[in-house]
């Protein structure tokens, strides 16, 4: 009897979730103003109508916001969680439309490098995101707490660093192990740890990162004079950094945009005209599936007029297609 009880509630369960998002997704056809609801269960449907309404929805109802603590309580936690993620998505993406990438930079001109990385900073901050140091500082505090040694620390923290920061970090922690021939813990105090230490400081100056700085900012100064100096070189630091980091991502973006450009202009026109028509049968393939969905029924009128056009071209291609009232 109890298993039959709960095999009715799974059905019932299943049917009664099946209803409420259908309701949704007859809101978002009907033109109806979505309920909050209503986008949380369209957050996974797949259905072309439906993601362009939840991405409208936020765009509206987040554009120009800022976060602000939450007021949910603890039974929509996980509620408060999307809403507050996607508030910040729907910031980001539209703040990125309104920055402009400075791909044609000089190096004897840093400064719309330098407003790029101000600008991409402000956006982070409106969507909720703390300082990088801060963010960082944080992770490493919370993976030490749980961490049993340096090598489990840095392997949870990998992400944080670059491959080459890693490898150097990794093989000082193995020198050292093989050296005591025991496990290298988290003890500041050790003989090992202070061995490991001075290689991290090595290894820091190598890759351009003032450990000393860091150290002295995290202790503070006693007096105000000094705290303002450690504040002022942490700042311009920090811009270095911010900077250097701009102009690695505008160097991948460039390279990335050569390679697109050098991969079609490598190609006969004919091979493009061949791509082209595959990709758009794949796509007129997936709207005849969509079995008349508004988007697929649009689409694919589209792509009989443009049929008619490319027709009339080929049948007269100095005059090209007339145009009848």
């Amino acid at each position: 009897m109890a298993s039959g009880l709960l095999r009715s509630l799974g059905v019932l369960s299943r049917n009664c979730a099946g209803s409420v998002q259908e309701g949704a997704v007859r809101a978002f056809a009907t033109g109806a103003a979505p309920s909050k609801k209503d986008v949380l269960y369209n957050l996974s449907n797949p259905d072309p109508d439906a993601e362009a309404s939840v991405k409208a929805y936020l765009t509206s109802l987040y554009k120009g916001a800022k976060l602000e603590p939450t007021t949910a309580d603890d039974s929509l936690e996980l509620t408060s969680k999307i809403e507050k993620k996607y508030k910040a998505a729907a910031i980001v993406e539209y703040g990125l439309q309104t920055i402009s990438v400075p791909l044609g930079y000089s190096k004897s001109d840093l400064a719309p490098v330098k407003r790029y990385a101000a600008e991409l900073r402000s956006l982070a901050k409106q969507a909720g995101f703390e300082d990088p140091a801060t963010e960082v500082s944080k992770r490493l505090g919370a993976t030490a707490a749980t961490a049993d040694s340096v090598k489990e620390l840095l392997s949870k923290n990998q992400s944080l660093m670059s491959a080459d920061l890693y490898a150097a970090l990794s093989e000082a922690v193995q020198q050292v192990e093989n050296a005591t021939n025991a496990t290298l813990t988290l003890d500041g105090a050790s003989p090992a740890y202070k061995q490991f230490a001075a290689k991290v400081e090595a290894i820091a100056k190598a890759h351009g990162i003032p450990a000393k700085l860091l150290v002295d900012v995290k202790k503070g100064a006693a007096d105000e004079a000094t705290s303002d100096a450690l504040a002022k070189e942490y700042a311009r630091w920090q811009q270095h950094a911010a900077v250097k980091d701009a102009i690695a991502e505008l160097e991948a973006l460039k390279a990335e945009a050569t390679a697109v450009l050098d991969k079609h202009l490598g190609k006969t026109a004919e091979q493009v005209r061949s791509e082209q028509a595959a990709v758009l049968a794949a796509a007129i393939k997936k709207a005849e599936a969509a079995k008349g969905a508004p988007w697929a029924a649009a689409f694919l009128e589209d792509v009989k007029k443009v049929q008619w056009f490319d027709a009339c071209v080929a049948e007269n291609p100095a005059v090209g297609p007339k145009v009848t009232a």
